[in-house]
């Protein structure tokens, strides 16, 4: 039965957890609703081997309860603002946008981690149910051309203003609701004036709850969520309708498909077209074949299994769930009544439709007035009824096969006979034993109680209980030896029974635990247990002091207050003797706290100084550590020999070389600017051969020019050298680019702007200008103007050199003839990249 929100256990447990691990991702952490629905429905939708989701906006917008315009002003400006989302818009070949392409990145950084984390660990199955999950609470509904229609989630139509909350609410409680649709309620205190409810969703939500209470009131006035509950304050539950209908029409198509391939026997028996074949079976029938039919019994699990009544009815055809029939067909398990009662029943049949998977056993009790049924796997010698005595010696022997207990009385159906001590209740259940011996590495350790442990009836609460004692005996021999650890606990449980003095030991397991075990010291001595030593038995003479001290402030106390109040009464005296003695032990009680607390204080402080040290050494080994680094790093890159040259010692690049470089690289500038206004940059070729050319003519201005500017008293040092040719090719390129500049400035282009320029700025003047600024203030927008343009055609004409270069350098590929005519007839004319025209433009 297809009902998305009807999750299993392990579904839902995975499902929760991807969700819920999305959500506390920090990037999503204290974002809006919206935005984090958005990511929960990216999450849904995410294919199984990308985080990459293709949505309109459209889409978006009906998931989300949102108008086209919020999500192109709210939703997608959030999502980028996240980190947590790439979002771009997905184009066509063609250059026509048709949606957003959302990749969500937690998604994609789990699976590429691979840590085990919850989304990482998501399958396509998971994926494809998360999905129909979310379908199901917040899809807008669509009806494709030639597909399944999707219908729309019982929260489509809440849109507008606090939709997106509400939506995500909704999901994240039915993902938390069980199988009766409840959702288990936040622990702790509520705030007053709020219900349980509220703080829930606010947890669930990580909101306040002033807000979350808003959320609440909304769900469940739309009848998204029920309160059950309310009249008891703080005990409310929060219900959610939808998962507790979806499961429930889940266990209605599986009650009905067992009834659909049930035997025969059993749907005319749950239809009411015949008879039971248990109430209506000989006896003597059902003992010959009972060995017969047990052994093709078709029980599961470890015992057998068995539908609920409820499942059962339902597949009744006689009567509708609840209802009871009209004819007495069985006969009763209780009192008759009285005689003048009618032929018509005025009760209910106490004879329970028969369940239609288990198999019906001759040697059952289904022809008597007891239970029903057979509920044992395979053969033995208790299938029939359960009475007493059946694990004696002669279970094998023939008993009477009667409907009456001991008492005489018949049982009613449901009454389970007095378990006896000592007796096994099967094989699943907890395991009784007659009587619990004492384990015999503890025989001495636990004499004094051995009368009580022989009522402890649980074999598993024999086994904890003897770990526990073992656990304090390990405790001891690490106090007292091995040797005397045995004796110890012994005499410490008979001193813990002599003090129980009348009132006897009525839980053994209990007693033990909290108060036979546990070593109680009367001072400061490890050694002390209720005022004796343990190695030795003799009292505490540490205990025997504290006692003196306080009967020695005691009779110091009794005789000054005889002293004060000589003529008060004697009861007056004890009462003063018993005050004073409390204000003098909460006095000692507090100094000895402010001396603990003093204490306390100091070994916090000296610890948090030597923490500061340790971090102070710590970081100062690393910042040493890291300057040592650094100037290893340092004198490895100066140790490096030149690249070009090899010249040692010049990491890597002398100043002979660099100064060659630089000036090669300003020479290649200046060759650019005057092959850019010379040649068209769509011949190829000639821009070849004028680059070779212009480059020669550049290099032989500049030796010449360094030729001419050297001395007598010039340097004959290589590097000076190469510095001052350096400086020749600097100049030389801004001559070059000023010229330039100029010839620019001074095209059609540059003039039509400087026109127009000039003439915005008269009429753009303050009013009150002479004539003579307002043409000064004309003329400098004109020439800026002029400038301006020349710029944007010197850059223009250098990037369609620099592409030209790169097609030169790159020669095209040539493609047969067939195929380029194919790609023409197709309409295919796209140009590669690299063979992309360039305006031709020329300056004479």
């Amino acid at each position: 039965m297809n009902e998305p929100l009807a999750l299993s256990p392990a579904m839902h447990t995975v499902l929760a957890s991807a969700v819920h691990s999305l959500l506390k991702d920090p990037r999503l952490t204290g974002r809006s609703d919206l935005v984090r629905l958005a990511a929960v429905v990216l999450l849904a939708k995410a294919p199984s081997g990308s985080a990459v989701v293709d949505m309109s906006s459209r889409d978006v917008g009906g998931w989300l309860g949102c108008s086209l315009s919020h999500v192109g002003h709210t939703a997608v400006p959030g999502l980028k603002a996240t980190d947590a989302v790439l979002c771009r818009p997905n184009r066509t070949d063609e250059g026509r946008t048709e949606g957003l392409r959302l990749e969500l990145l937690p998604l994609r950084e789990a699976r590429a981690a691979a840590d085990g984390s919850p989304l990482a660990m998501l399958t396509k199955r998971e994926l494809a149910t998360l999905l129909r999950f979310c379908e199901a609470v917040t899809c807008p509904g669509w009806s494709p051309s030639g597909k399944a229609e999707t219908p729309a989630g019982f929260m489509a139509h809440r849109r507008g203003r606090g939709a997106p909350t509400d939506r995500l609410a909704m999901v994240l409680l039915s993902l938390e609701a069980r199988t009766d649709g409840r959702v288990r309620m936040a622990p702790g205190r509520v705030p007053q004036g709020f219900r349980r409810a509220d703080a829930t969703v606010a947890r669930l939500l990580n909101c306040a709850v002033e807000a979350a209470a808003m959320v609440v009131d909304r769900l469940v006035a739309a009848g998204h969520v029920e309160l059950e509950d309310t009249k008891r304050p703080g005990g409310e539950r929060l219900r959610v309708p939808a998962v507790a209908a979806a499961h429930a029409r889940v266990r209605q198509s599986v009650a009905l498909e067992a009834a659909a391939s049930a035997s025969p026997v059993a749907e005319a028996e749950a239809a009411g077209q015949g008879p039971c074949s248990r109430c209506t079976d000989a006896e003597n029938e059902a003992e010959t074949d009972s060995e017969s039919e047990a052994a093709g019994m078709a029980l599961s699990g470890d015992g057998w299994a068995q539908e609920s009544l409820e499942d059962v009815l339902l597949t009744a055809d006689a009567c509708a769930f609840g209802d009871q029939p009209t004819e007495h067909t069985a006969n009763p398990q209780v009192s008759r009544g009285s005689k003048n009662q009618p032929d018509k029943a005025v009760c209910a049949d106490l004879h329970t439709a028969h369940t239609p998977v288990a198999a019906l056993s001759g040697f059952s009790a289904g022809d008597r007035e007891v239970f029903s049924g057979s509920a044992v796997e395979g053969r033995g010698r208790r299938r029939g009824r359960a009475c007493a005595g059946e694990d004696s010696a002669g279970a094998d022997a023939p008993r009477p096969r009667t409907g009456r207990t001991e008492t005489g009385a018949d049982p009613l159906r449901g009454d389970k006979p007095e378990k006896l001590p000592g007796r096994s209740t099967g094989t699943g259940g907890a395991r009784f034993l007659r009587a619990a011996a004492v384990p015999q590495d503890l025989a001495e350790a636990l004499a004094p109680v051995a009368h009580l442990w022989t009522g402890i009836t649980r074999l598993s609460t024999v086994k904890w209980l003897a770990k526990a004692v073992r656990a304090e005996l390990v405790r001891l021999s690490g106090i007292v030896g091995p040797e005397l650890a045995l004796r110890a606990l012994a005499a410490r449980l008979t001193r813990r029974l002599d003090g129980q003095g009348p009132h006897a030991v009525r839980q053994l397991v209990g007693w033990l635990l909290h108060r036979g075990l546990p070593q109680r010291s009367g001072c400061w001595s490890f050694l002390c247990d209720d005022g004796y030593r343990l190695d030795t038995g003799d009292p505490c003479e540490s205990c025997a002091c504290l006692i003196d001290d306080r009967r020695s402030v005691r009779r110091s106390i009794a005789a000054t207050v005889d002293v004060q109040l000589a003529t008060a009464s004697p009861r007056l005296r004890l009462a003063e003797v018993e005050r004073r003695l409390r204000e003098a032990h909460r006095a000692k009680a507090a100094a000895d706290q402010a001396l603990r607390h003093e204490r306390e204080t100091q070994n916090r402080a000296q610890a948090q100084a030597q923490d500061q040290k340790q971090d102070q050494d710590l970081r100062r080994a690393a910042a040493q550590r890291r300057r040592q680094e650094l100037a290893a790093t340092e004198a490895a890159h100066a140790a490096m020999a030149c690249r070009e040259c090899g010249l040692p010692d010049t990491a890597g690049e002398c100043p002979v070389c660099a100064f060659r470089k630089r000036t090669d690289e300003l020479i290649g500038q200046a060759v650019d600017l005057v092959v850019a206004l010379r040649v068209d940059s769509l011949d190829l070729r000639a821009v070849a051969e004028m680059t070779s050319r212009v480059e020669q003519d550049t290099r032989t201005v500049i030796e010449r020019a360094h030729a001419r500017a050297q001395t007598a008293d010039s340097s004959a040092d290589p590097g000076v050298r190469a510095h001052e040719v350096q400086q020749l090719a600097a100049k030389l390129l801004a001559q070059r680019r000023h010229w330039a500049l100029q010839r620019l400035a001074e095209s059609e282009p540059a003039d039509e702007a400087a026109e127009r320029a000039y003439q915005v700025a008269l009429r753009r003047t303050h009013w009150n200008a002479t004539p003579e600024k307002r043409r000064e203030a004309a003329e400098k927008a004109a020439v800026s103007a002029r400038q301006c343009v020349a710029q944007d055609l010197l850059t223009e004409f250098l990037t369609d050199l620099s592409r030209a270069r790169a097609n030169l350098a790159v020669p095209p590929e040539r493609v047969p003839w067939k195929e380029r005519l194919a790609k023409l007839a197709s309409g295919d004319q796209a140009q590669p990249h690299a063979l992309r025209p360039v305006r031709r433009r020329t300056v004479a």
